[in-house]
């Protein structure tokens, strides 16, 4: 087992390893993400109100 010394020496030179996205990247992978959400919302939206339709032209309600 380490020390806790060389665990936080270790830690620091991994971070320092680490490539950081730009805040361009960022901003572009938040808009993907946030355009996927919205594609699933409408996706789920079409198909719950097909199903919906469709149960109430089976079951006459």
């Amino acid at each position: 087992m380490i020390s806790p010394a060389e665990f936080i020496s270790q830690v620091k030179r991994e971070m320092q390893r680490v490539v950081w996205p730009t805040q361009k990247e960022t901003m572009g992978m938040t808009v993907a993400v946030v355009l996927m959400m919205i594609g699933a919302m409408v996706y789920f939206f079409i198909s719950d109100s097909i199903i919906y339709f469709c149960l109430r032209k089976i079951l006459g309600v």
